[in-house]
């Protein structure tokens, strides 16, 4: 027998201790009252007649001083967490890892999940390792270890969650010669040499929204659409109802028969106008999978953005912003220029003397204390690369005659795109204060007005500055955000931590909804789905064909550890209750 919390001779002794110092205060004998009397006659009387005790007289001191002993025992038991005896020691070490897609919270037909099935698996694995214990996941990599405290493997355990996972992402650990993977094989994975896989697939039926958008209103009274449909990967049919809600309005409330393997698809109309959150949900029975029953949306545009021109003459800008419905544009003129407190701003040609709170888009801008300082004019200048960035993606180059730019330089700034020579044309300044895109070059110094990458920079610059979110749906995981990101909230309402690495930000979707993105004065949104053929249909798996261990089913429930602490909160109730009604002592 080994014992995960410490050392044996340290939990035998404990154990020991505790079973002693129980029985000895037990045993303790108390000091009666003392209480006057006029008499002793009585009393006497009482004493010397003869009364046969019965049995459980005699034996209820005992059965209590045993009650009390084997509460400490189970305590101590709980601290120590005794497990089954290790094998020869080893200098390999074992390396655990739990598939964590999210088909594996799919429940079984004894009930238990095959999440549970796994997390059983893997204590048994850990209480059983020769040397030290490694854990992993698929979507958090190594979680825990290499240690040989079971009690922190333990502990670890109890911390995990499905949460999806790249299928091309395999922890490793130094040094580990025996690796166990615990998966259902939802999602096929190229595995190394030497990997036991043991399985906890079992068939089970499940109804899935397998697909979810929507576009918006391509004009100010035009009307979008949704797109979703439903799968019945169950082997009999089922009826499904099917709700999609945009904000709390219900657009659509329909019920349809499904056969087995049957796909239906829905278009549901939308307005012009509503709240940009969309959520379709489907009710049915007898459903193995529930977090793939709800799928969320969001439509690009839906809410407005409010846009201040700040220029002496708007007029180039003005012929296209105000072609878009979801901008709310208001021009000022550098004079009467009063710091805004939402949206974003455009600056042309101008800028204030200190920096402005929202995102704002800087257009051949002056010298600045803020911003930076404009460098030599150039004449003729060739933009000779589009480039990835969000903000010049798309923009043909070939397209664009810049007749004059002066390069603008700044301690922040990023150049995204050059002329030939080297001069800046596009530049960004993306931090978590302040977010910021720089043309080196106005409208009227080139043929940007006039040309096919004038609304494409102008529209990725303002989606950029205004809705941080590089997308709207995505599949659970880690998700590159801009730099500038300064914030994360859950579909719960909790902080997502965000790790700066280098000029991106990367933060870990673990579960399914829509998530805040504040970045740099601007908000954006994120959507994690979880409805996906690989995931979503339980009846297949990538392990069927290939010869694996299979987990026995027998639930999860609670460590064993825990029945101890209620076998002993029980024996205590139990003695309390009894010795109350003076059944024992």
């Amino acid at each position: 027998m080994s014992f995960g919390a410490m050392a044996a001779w340290q939990a035998l002794a404990l154990l020991a201790v505790a079973a002693a110092a129980a029985a000895a205060i037990f045993l303790v004998k108390v000091r009666p009252p003392r209480v006057q009397v006029p008499s002793l006659l009585l009393w006497r009387r009482v004493f010397d007649r003869a009364r046969e005790l019965t049995w459980w007289e005699r034996v209820r001191r005992a059965v209590s001083l045993a009650a009390t002993v084997l509460i400490a025992l189970a305590l101590a038991l709980a601290v120590t967490r005794p497990g089954p005896g290790r094998g020869p020691a080893s200098s390999g070490r074992s390396l655990i890892v739990l598939d964590s897609s999210w088909s594996m919270a799919a429940r079984t037909s004894s009930g238990e999940t095959r999440w549970q099935r796994a997390v059983r698996q893997a204590r048994s694995l850990a209480a059983s390792a020769s040397s030290d214990v490694a854990l992993a996941t698929t979507a958090d990599g190594l979680v825990e270890g290499p240690t040989s405290d079971t009690a922190l493997i333990e502990t670890a355990i109890d911390r995990l969650r499905p949460s999806g996972g790249d299928a091309a992402a395999w922890p490793r650990v130094p040094g580990a010669d025996r690796v166990y993977f615990i998966t259902d094989g939802a999602v096929a994975r190229a595995l190394d040499d030497g990997v036991v896989v043991q399985s906890v697939f079992e068939p089970a039926g499940n109804a899935a929204i397998v697909a979810f958008g929507a576009r918006p209103s391509l004009g100010g009274s035009g009307t979008g659409e949704v797109y979703v449909q439903v799968a019945n990967y169950a082997a009999t049919s089922r009826a499904v109802r099917l709700l999609v809600s945009r904000g709390q309005t219900v657009l659509s409330d329909q019920r349809a028969d499904m056969a087995a393997g049957e796909a239906v698809s829905a278009i549901v109309p939308l307005s012009a106008t509503g709240s940009a959150r969309l959520v379709a949900r489907i009710e049915t029975t007898d459903d193995a999978l529930a977090e793939d029953n709800e799928a969320v949306a969001w439509i690009d545009g839906a809410d407005a953005v409010n846009v201040s021109v700040v220029s002496e003459n708007g007029a180039a800008l003005a012929s296209l912003l105000q072609q878009d419905p979801s901008l709310n544009v208001v021009f000022v003129k550098p004079a009467e220029y009063n710091a805004a407190t939402g949206g974003i701003v455009i600056f042309d040609r101008w800028l204030p003397p200190t920096a402005p709170t929202q995102p704002a888009l800087c257009i051949a801008p002056p010298a600045s204390t803020w911003l930076g300082q404009p460098g030599t004019e150039e004449h003729g200048a060739r933009w000779v690369s589009s480039g990835t960035h969000p903000v010049i993606a798309g923009v043909d180059p070939l397209t664009v005659d810049v007749k004059r730019v002066r390069g603008y330089s700044g301690p922040e700034l990023a150049t995204l795109a050059a002329s030939e020579r080297g001069t800046a044309l596009v530049s960004v300044v993306d931090h978590p204060d302040r977010r910021v895109v720089v043309w080196s070059f106005s409208p009227g110094d080139s043929n940007l007005s006039s040309a096919p990458a004038f609304p494409v920079l102008l529209g990725n610059t303002i989606e950029w500055l205004a809705r941080p979110s590089y997308g709207v749906l995505r599949h659970s995981g880690p998700v590159e955000l801009p730099a500038s990101t300064a914030r994360v909230v859950s579909p719960d309402g909790l902080s997502v931590p965000v790790v700066k690495t280098g000029d991106r930000s990367v933060v870990r979707l673990s579960s399914p909804g829509l998530y805040l993105v504040e970045a740099g004065g601007s908000r954006g949104v994120i959507g994690v789905n979880v409805g996906d053929p690989d995931v979503s249909n339980l009846s297949r798996s990538s392990l069927q064909n290939t010869t694996t261990a299979q987990v026995a089913a027998g639930g999860a429930g609670w460590p064993y550890w825990m029945w101890a602490v209620v076998l002993a909160f029980v024996l205590v109730a139990t003695e309390w209750w009894t010795w109350q009604r003076r059944v024992t002592v």
